[in-house]
């Protein structure tokens, strides 16, 4: 059986990043004296003990200084052993360690110039079965006080690094949306990000252990797991070290990785390729309604864009896409069940147990199970396009759809497919992923999909649910609405969900918060929250959440999702509809396609957040309860909870107090609202 070939993309290896990172200023030295060794280039030194298997890195300029650890080795034993010189031209040192029973090589480098350490993992035979490999200890936190940025199925999350319990300590990479993770002091900016080159078969664990002053930390440590139960391919990740900046810094080292490796495609470059992408700019993605009646009745309502997901006539979706909205159709080539005799497979059916993923376990893998138990399959990734070529033609044939929604493809794990019709490492069936997506927008679509990972930033121009956090206390991929916060659910598969103060905390929590995938990608892609989690998902169990949202829209430059079925906004609370539409989508018009450069924090409870876009926009907003006075140029305005100042070249818009009472006014070019709530 043959899985197919590791896919080389376009990482470079440890040996051409360290040659082509620098502009050949000081030359990397390495030295060694009574066993110990230093790496150096001038802006960064390593000193590599091998006893205790110790790193410890400093940061020239500064003077601030990084350790990992002492290994738990066998005493007396060294923990990194026959360490030398790598052969030329790499710029470094080459040791061996044994990790788990495994004993495996490590290439440690610097490029001529700039603060990062690359790291290789080999084995001698890469056939050899592995289990999770851990080769190097972690790079400690500074403090007690620093923090874990990380994008686990989010737009960015902050988790306390202080030793206590956490609602995550193990994040596969192949499940997360940025192949990367940070450690950073939020007060004094420094910081460091560890970027895995070869994330397909690799994690990240938070290891408790302690600081030189005693105090209990938390440090991610970088692991790698087999491929086809195998090591079979060299592993590579490196270290960026950051004497200020925080995690911006940190998100734009992750940003110019992305771009060497082609996944900064701006929505400039695409709307080239298609020009139907402008109509996303200031759309309200919407579900629940594809009629067009209601496409009417959102025109005279003054809603000038949006998405609408759904069919309707051939000649009625004609007519809404001359309104000059963006009609998009649903397709999901994960889930499927039995096709019917006499009938060839559609998207949402397939021969079964054959096209079904082969787990290494030997059983078929299950995928969606509904609210009353109907059990769906999951069809392996290798027949996504095949069976595509079968679908959307067709579906284009009968209706002019200008748009379509993948579902699934881009929000779940990657995993293996042991079936030797059709076998899978977990890199190939990434590639079936972007295989598919790219065969959808060569037909000329606009393309969204669930979620959304790094990989299919080229490939995707809108992704719902980057804006959720998770934590939901409710079942919101069954699209339930929970009618209060106590509200409690089973799930169909028997488990709990979270509990309202943990969505609170972590789903919503400002303070825990930060858009670092907007700071990497804002300027390539849409992104908007779940269906599960739209904006006006929660109005009858928690109808303060949906201002709130609305104000995460507009300090990300994000657009809203909104329902227009009959539990929707549109037809239980127009005026809600209507205000997230003007308060978020005229400011996403303005500013879709800018980079966000910054994001911080104003006060010291991070209630108060600002964000600065590359077109010179400026975003301020309030999430506390305490009014904020707030100052862009020559003015300032008071902003209450949820309140906002925004100054650009292309549009203004506050939501403020005068005189005791909140005034919303906006104006952009041939447009301008305002109103006194």
């Amino acid at each position: 059986m043959n899985p197919g070939r590791i896919r080389q993309r376009a990482v470079a290896s440890w040996m051409c990043l360290c040659l082509s990172s620098s502009h050949l200023m000081a030359a990397v030295t390495a030295r060694s004296e009574n066993d110990i060794w230093w790496l150096d280039n001038g802006q960064l030194e390593v000193r590599i003990e091998p006893g205790p298997g110790r790193l410890s890195i400093t940061h020239k300029r500064t003077g601030r200084v990084w350790t990992t650890p002492e290994s738990a080795a066998q005493p007396g034993t060294p923990r990194f052993r026959n360490l030398r010189r790598a052969p030329e031209p790499a710029r470094g040192l080459k040791l061996e360690v044994v990790s788990g029973t495994n004993q495996v090589t490590i290439d440690l480098g610097l490029a001529e110039s700039g603060t990062d350490l690359f790291v290789e993992v080999g084995m001698a035979d890469r056939q050899t079965p592995i289990r999770d490999l851990f080769p190097l200890e972690p790079v400690l936190p500074s403090s007690t006080q620093d923090v874990l940025i990380v994008a686990d199925y989010c737009n960015g999350h902050l988790y306390p690094l202080d030793g206590q319990p956490l609602p995550r300590t193990w994040f596969n990479l192949w499940s997360i949306d940025m192949p990367w993770v940070g450690v950073c002091d939020l007060a004094q900016g420094h910081g460091y990000a560890v970027i895995v080159q070869t994330d397909d078969d690799a994690c990240i664990r938070l290891v408790k252990t302690r600081l030189a002053d005693g105090g209990q930390v938390w440090a991610p440590q970088v692991g790698f797991q087999p491929s086809y139960r195998q090591f079979r391919y060299a592993r590579r990740f490196f270290y960026h070290f950051a004497s200020e900046g925080g995690y911006v810094a940190l998100a734009k080292r992750f940003r110019q990785y992305a771009r060497q490796q082609g996944w900064v495609v701006t929505l400039a470059e695409k709307l080239k390729a298609n020009p139907n992408i402008a109509r996303l700019f200031g759309a309200p993605d919407v579900w629940g309604d594809a009629s067009l009646q209601f496409a009417r009745a959102a025109q005279a309502a003054g809603v000038e864009k949006m998405i609408i997901h759904g069919r309707t006539s051939s000649n009625d979706m004609a007519t809404i896409n001359a309104l000059g909205y963006l009609t998009s159709g649903y397709d999901n080539y994960t889930d499927i069940l039995q096709v019917e005799p006499g009938r060839e497979p559609d998207a949402q059916h397939g021969q079964i147990p054959d096209d079904v993923v082969l787990k290494a376990e030997g059983q078929r893998m299950t995928a969606w199970l509904t609210w009353d138990k109907k059990q769906y399959m999951k069809r392996c990734p290798a027949l996504w396009v095949p069976t595509a070529r079968l679908v959307v033609p067709k579906v284009l044939a009968q209706r002019p759809f200008l748009g379509r929604f993948i579902d699934v493809t881009t929000a779940e794990d990657l995993y293996e497919c042991y079936d030797p019709k059709h076998p899978l490492t977990r890199s190939a069936k990434r590639d079936c992923g972007v295989a598919l997506l790219s065969y959808v927008r060569s037909l000329g679509l606009v393309t969204g999909g669930e979620h959304g990972r790094y990989w299919a930033v080229p490939y995707l121009d809108y992704i719902e649910g980057m804006q959720s956090g998770g934590f939901y206390s409710w079942p919101a991929g069954h699209l339930i609405r929970p009618k209060s916060k106590d509200q409690q659910f089973a799930s169909p598969w028997g488990g709990k969900y979270h509990s309202w103060d943990q969505y609170q905390q972590w789903g919503l929590g400002h303070a825990w918060r930060v858009p670092l995938w907007e700071l990497v990608f804002h300027d390539c892609i849409v992104s908007t929250w779940y269906w599960g989690d739209a904006s006006d998902f929660l109005l009858e169990a928690a109808p303060e959440v949906t201002p709130k949202k609305d104000a995460f829209n507009v300090l990300y430059g994000t657009i809203p999702l909104l329902w227009a079925n009959k539990q929707g906004s549109w037809v239980t609370a127009r005026d809600t509809f209507l205000r997230t539409y003007r308060n978020t989508c005229k400011l996403h018009q303005a500013i879709a396609g800018t980079e966000m450069l910054s994001h911080e924090f104003l006060t010291p409870d991070r209630a108060v957040q600002r964000t600065r876009f590359s077109d010179g926009t400026t975003v301020v907003v309030n999430f506390g309860e305490k009014p904020f006075e707030a100052r862009l140029g020559e003015q300032t305005w008071l902003l209450p909870q949820n309140g906002f100042a925004v100054r650009g070249p292309r549009i203004e818009q506050t939501r403020a107090l005068v005189n005791g009472k909140v005034h919303t006014h906006i104006r952009t070019k041939g447009w301008e609202f305002s109103e006194a709530e």
